[in-house]
């Protein structure tokens, strides 16, 4: 195999994506699945640390991408410390962890004002109108 094959299979497999792999509830700690306390957290904190080790020292993860280094347990645990929702590569496993919740979807502005609209008032709200992004022929500038 010459060289220029070689880098050109090199380029064709950077090309391919790996898929994210996620993680089932049997790799989590068994410590959450119980619904550990503040104290069990930090010690399931402390116990998934792993600082530049390539995989967790406990369960043997393995991190696929590089946005994803830490370990599914020590982000369950650190999300649960600090009352945050699970990140949406976790979200499937809320069920399965007490205490755990997803990010609920938030109503937008627009069904927000529809609903401010339609309140009654003094007097009849006159219709919203779309603000125009840029600049249009009648714009002075």
């Amino acid at each position: 195999m010459s060289a220029s094959s070689r880098s050109r299979v090199r380029a064709a497999a950077a090309e391919w994506p790996l898929p994210a792999r996620t993680p089932e509830t049997g790799e989590v700690d068994e410590r959450l699945r119980a619904g550990a306390g503040r104290t069990g957290l930090l010690q399931v904190l402390i116990d998934h640390d792993s600082p530049a080790a390539g995989r967790c020292p406990r369960c043997g993860w393995v991190p696929t991408t590089t946005s994803r280094r830490d370990c599914p347990s020590r982000v369950i645990a650190l999300a649960l410390l600090e009352r945050r929702p699970l990140p949406a590569w976790l979200a499937h496993l809320a069920e399965q962890i007490p205490g755990a919740r997803t990010k609920q979807p938030g109503t937008g502005d627009d069904e927000r004002r529809a609903v401010e609209d339609a309140e009654p008032g003094l007097f009849e709200a006159p219709p919203r109108v779309q603000p125009r992004r840029g600049r249009g022929p009648g714009d002075q500038g």
